[in-house]
């Protein structure tokens, strides 16, 4: 659990303009530079807050919230989109906290607004998936709560189709469930097997436009089956038959597991079962080192990663393929960035957290 902790690191909230980013790549590209733009950028303003293990984060654009996940006192913590820049603590708005909201090492989180709905799931203990009014506050019992994987990390929303989509590290899977699942409720489908090149998947991204899953890779691979049995090591993992039925445990048998360079891995939307990526960013020169949250810039139509491995923030063209670098970056000292797990970009206020 400590080094987990230390993987997920300090997510600061972080605005940044975006205009000069593109004028600044668009003069490199004119006269001929080549490679990524790093910009050493200092942030517009900072969220601090006294015990920061920040880890996911999301908006509500219209609203004018952000909200974050607090895996150090188990908590979701909401906080004013636009506030005076400080040096102090800032005070969340709300926080959801407590025994009865079962929330514990929470990683990742996702919003409805249409449907007033917080999402978030629970990493390495208690495998739950936990919703929420989104308005609530303090000690709340969450409205629904499913029975996901051990080890789910990364969820996402997608709006357009209702569905709710969460990523595995240990089982290297991705299972989406219709937004109101509850309990034991089977997923809708899932992307699991050999030929997916999922390795220890963290954030996601699905663009309902292009019916596209985009997956961040940590890179710790090993065999995995189709809907395959966990073996010993994960006796509670999930399984077709019945969550609290775990199945028979298969004897050890020899090691599958080697380390691949991070990636970001691009299925089809619907894609199901042991699907291959249709694209994969991956190679020495794209800069991955473990990254984390994912987030498609709904105005440049750029992937955006947050590289928790070396502080950074990676740009890349959205149909990228194979050993790319990424069309910019955002690190150094005064960015203040420091193992960021989390990322969103704010369209109405052109804006990067």
């Amino acid at each position: 659990m400590v080094n987990k902790r230390f993987i997920c690191a300090v997510l600061a909230g972080i605005w940044i303009l975006m205009g000069s980013w593109v004028v600044a790549r668009e003069k490199a590209q004119s006269s001929g530079e080549t490679g990524p733009i790093v910009f050493q950028k200092t942030p517009v303003r900072i969220i601090r807050d006294p015990y920061p293990t920040f880890n996911g984060i999301t908006m509500d654009v219209e609203r004018g919230e952000v909200i974050m996940t607090d895996d150090n006192r188990g908590a979701l913590l909401t906080y004013a989109s636009e506030f005076a820049p400080s040096d102090r603590p800032n005070e969340p708005r709300r926080r959801i906290e407590g025994p009865k909201t079962h929330l514990g090492y929470v990683c990742a989180v996702a919003i409805s607004p249409e449907a007033n709905e917080i999402y978030t799931v629970d990493n390495d203990w208690k495998d739950n998936l936990t919703v929420y009014p989104l308005d609530s506050e303090g000690e709340v019992a969450p409205v629904r709560e499913i029975n996901v994987d051990h080890g789910a990390w990364g969820i996402f929303f997608d709006p357009k189709n209702q569905e709710l989509v969460v990523s595995t590290e240990h089982i290297n899977k991705l299972s989406v469930y219709p937004r109101t699942a509850d309990g034991d409720e089977e997923p809708l489908r899932f992307i699991q097997g050999p030929n997916t090149e999922l390795a220890d998947p963290h954030g996601i991204f699905v663009d309902s436009e292009d019916n596209e899953i985009f997956v961040a890779n940590h890179g710790y691979w090993h065999r995995e089956e189709t809907g395959g049995n966990p073996g010993t090591l994960y006796l509670g993992q999930r399984t077709r038959a019945s969550f609290r039925r775990p199945g028979i445990a298969n004897p050890p048998g020899p090691s599958t597991g080697k380390f691949l360079l991070p990636s970001i891995t691009v299925y089809s939307r619907t894609a199901e079962g042991d699907a291959a990526p249709v694209r994969t960013i991956q190679g020495s020169k794209t800069g991955l080192n473990w990254p984390n949250g994912i987030y498609l810039d709904p105005v440049s139509d750029q992937l955006v990663v947050a590289n928790s491995g070396n502080d950074s923030i990676l740009f890349f063209d959205r149909r990228a393929n194979g050993d790319v670098a990424p069309l910019r970056v955002i690190q150094g000292p005064t960015s203040g960035l420091d193992g960021p797990s989390g990322v969103f970009i704010d369209p109405k206020r052109h804006q990067l957290w």
